[in-house]
């Protein structure tokens, strides 16, 4: 599932050079004037509608000010894209409460971080609606996952406490059964680290309760998950959601999240052993064939295959914007099939019981 931005703009290079933009991580419709663009996105509503300075012979704003009166858009996010900052533009934004802009040429990652900041908007404001438990653990586990970043940016020590909190209730909603409904919420959120780190987190709850852990120790290994992939956020949105063929460039990149993520925990003295066995072990495999250090099954422990089986699911069945999903039944299929020498076959066999008793078989992987 892809969320649909529309671009409605006159000027035909920068819509086309939008939408070429944005097509590796969105579904796009294109328009040049009011009309058409009316009466498409009245068939299919947008999540986000891009408007250029110019729409048919019109202005933009003008095109805002009439969009804002239709009933099936009218509360839909706009962001205005202008050419300059020019006087008259400025106030014409003013008088019409145009706040949210771009001036070009604007860096790609402005226009991906405003499409995403009004998606995750939405979404996180639909959390408002579930049971008590659900909603704090996606409300505390967002704040910590930003607060993560924040302290990477700014080059501070990673406190481990701001996790083990959150990672309490997504234990909690483990103990509950409620891992689906929860599942669901997330799964239109924009930002794929995130949401992949929540799935982790919780599916390594899940796998503790399975093979009989106590809640505290359900808390730590959530927490590995919600941390595991951190390294990631080091590395640019672009390469996260590229789509066709990987460089061996790229691929370097990308296997060296692994490394940053131990270097990022190391700040913290803190950070048990077994947090950061998961986070330096969730890419290797018992045949030897992982990284980054290609380790034998002998010098894996439980932690480490438990959490590369969590790995294979989650990248398999997270949605993505750049391949299918794969449904969860045909994961575990393949898990237990093509991947039979390099996973854990007796641990994975516990985690697909626990997962078939709790939830859908295919909830998760919505």
């Amino acid at each position: 599932m892809q969320h649909l931005i529309s671009i409605v703009d006159a000027n035909t290079q920068h819509r086309q050079t939008l939408a070429e933009a944005l097509k590796s991580n969105y579904a796009v419709q294109a328009y040049d004037t009011p009309v058409n663009a009316l009466a498409g996105m009245n068939i299919n509503r947008p999540r986000v509608i891009l408007v250029g300075q110019k729409v048919g012979a019109g202005s933009g704003v003008n095109f805002i000010r009439d969009l804002r009166k239709e009933q099936f858009l009218g509360e839909i996010p706009v962001i205005f894209v202008i050419d300059n900052e020019d006087f008259r533009i400025v106030e014409q934004m003013r008088e019409t409460a145009i706040k949210d802009y771009l001036v070009k040429p604007y860096p790609r990652s402005s226009l991906f971080g405003a499409i995403t900041k009004h998606i995750n908007k939405s979404v996180e404001q639909s959390w408002a609606a579930l049971p008590s438990t659900q909603r704090k653990a996606l409300e505390d586990s967002l704040r910590a996952f930003n607060s993560i970043a924040e302290q990477i940016a700014a080059g501070k020590p990673l406190p481990f406490d701001s996790v083990t909190e959150p990672c309490s209730a997504i234990v909690d909603v483990v103990a509950k059964n409620e891992i689906g409904p929860m599942m669901h919420r997330i799964k239109a959120h924009d930002n794929f680290t995130y949401v992949h780190s929540l799935r982790f987190a919780t599916l390594m709850s899940l796998f503790g309760k399975a093979i009989g852990l106590p809640k505290d120790q359900q808390i730590l290994i959530a927490s590995g998950g919600m941390l595991h992939d951190i390294g990631k956020m080091t590395i640019p949105r672009d390469l996260l959601t590229k789509q066709g063929a990987l460089s061996p460039a790229d691929w370097k990149v990308l296997r060296g999240h692994v490394a940053t993520s131990v270097k990022l925990l190391a700040t913290n003295e803190n950070i048990p052993k077994g947090v950061m066995s998961m986070v330096g072990n969730h890419h290797e495999r018992i045949d030897g064939s992982g990284y980054p250090r290609a380790l034998p099954g002998s010098e894996i422990n439980r932690l480490g295959r438990m959490a590369g089986i969590i790995d294979v699911f989650c990248a398999l069945t997270d949605r993505k914007p750049y391949k299918r999903t794969v449904p969860a039944h045909a994961a575990l299929e393949t898990m237990a099939t093509e991947m039979k020498t390099q996973l854990d076959q007796t641990l994975l066999h516990t985690f697909k019981e626990i997962l078939l008793e709790t939830v859908p078989v295919d909830a998760p992987a919505d």
